[in-house]
């Protein structure tokens, strides 16, 4: 027997049917040219000599077709069995470096193949009260000095900080600056930035958007101290200068911390902070 055509068996099933069940839908004429068609497709015989009744192999033929089909009509009827996917959702603030996140995206998928990764970036206030209504899982912001809730749990990690200006500004003279150099030109600062990193007290700009921040360093109206990740680029193509202070401290790392509700299971916080690329560390 040949291999068979599935499109001309199904034709053959519903002729052979049409036969005994409804005789009026096709002409006995057409009927049997199907069978003969399949007949000769198979190059076997399916029926006896007036086409009236199966032979024991049109009958094997009949009976295994018809099954084949039933089964191919409740496999497209069907939906596919899937296990719902759990969305793994984290908040940011505008500090926490979403490229590093964005580019460790790939792995993320690909470790935890049942999870899906959702990253948003939100306001402070935002960002628990979203927490705190489960629809955040995690919240990566600047460390504040207040304890969370007792129904968080809180970790940190850190963010490399550079000071900088436009290439064109005075301050790119000097190989290395003295405290007094940098307090005599303006600072520029984002409202978000710790007390602590907002270095010149009396001569500032706070400035609401990071985006704004860059745009005034490129133009060379202060310096700033920002997380390395947002300048790096500025750096390569020459529009911003790295700064380097001598003989004082500055601090060249922003505290992160990294909160969740304590009822979530410890291991997948960790799991994700490792396939994120997060070195972090209890506090």
């Amino acid at each position: 027997m040949q291999q068979p055509d599935l499109n001309l068996l199904c034709r053959f099933i519903e002729a052979y049917e049409q036969r005994h069940h409804y005789p009026e839908v096709s002409s006995k004429g057409q009927r049997e040219q199907i069978f003969r068609d399949v007949e000769n497709s198979l190059k076997c015989s399916l029926f006896n000599a007036d086409y009236s009744k199966l032979s024991p192999q049109g009958l094997l033929l009949y009976k295994r077709t018809k099954q084949l089909q039933l089964q191919i009509s409740n496999l497209l009827q069907r939906p596919l069995a899937k296990p719902a996917a759990r969305q793994v959702t984290i908040g940011l603030d505008q500090f926490v470096p979403t490229q590093s996140l964005l580019r460790s995206y790939p792995r993320f998928i690909s470790e935890l193949s049942l999870q899906q990764l959702q990253i948003v970036q939100l306001d402070n206030s935002a960002l628990l009260q979203q927490l705190a209504s489960g629809e955040l899982d995690m919240v990566l912001r600047v460390a504040q000095a207040q304890k969370p809730p007792k129904t968080h749990s809180r970790r940190y990690c850190n963010l490399n900080l550079a000071l900088a200006c436009s290439a064109n500004h005075s301050l790119t003279k000097h190989q290395q600056l003295s405290a007094e150099q940098l307090q005599a030109q303006r600072q520029l600062c984002l409202n978000q930035l710790p007390v602590d990193l907002k270095l010149n007290r009396v001569n500032r700009w706070q400035i609401s958007h990071r985006e704004m921040l860059h745009d005034l360093l490129v133009l060379g109206m202060g310096w700033a101290l920002a997380p390395r990740h947002w300048l790096e680029h500025s750096f390569r193509n020459g529009s911003l200068v790295e700064l380097h202070l001598s003989n004082y401290f500055s601090a060249n790392k922003l505290e992160i911390e990294i909160l969740w509700l304590s009822k979530q299971h410890d291991s997948q916080v960790a799991q994700c902070l490792n396939l994120l690329g997060l070195n972090a560390y209890d506090g």
